[in-house]
């Protein structure tokens, strides 16, 4: 399964599977899909699976294309795993929303 990306009012939405083979794909749909002059929000609820590479290019759209920053809206209990072993509230300009229990 491969990811899917929807522009919504608030931001993004990903869902599916964002890994090493389609990284490059979601950066370059991702830029030219937001609205960098404001905070952009990627909801992320329906991301069933993310890697290494897929979170590079989370990285690299905040770092690139997002001054404002990103918020990660919702994970997956698995995939707030992967951010949190992963440290991605350490780099600047990107925070987690948590799901509300």
């Amino acid at each position: 399964m491969t990811f899917r990306l929807r522009v919504v009012d608030s931001g993004l939405v990903v869902s599916g599977e964002l890994d090493m083979a389609d990284a490059t794909k979601f950066w370059e749909q991702a830029t030219s899909a937001l609205d960098p002059t404001r905070e952009v929000v990627l909801d992320i609820s329906d991301l069933e699976f993310i890697d290494s590479a897929g979170l590079r290019a989370i990285v690299r759209l905040s770092e690139d294309v997002c001054p404002y920053g990103i918020v990660l809206r919702a994970p997956r209990d698995n995939v707030l795993r992967v951010l949190e072993m992963l440290s991605i509230e350490r780099v600047a300009g990107i925070r987690v929303e948590r799901r509300r229990n």
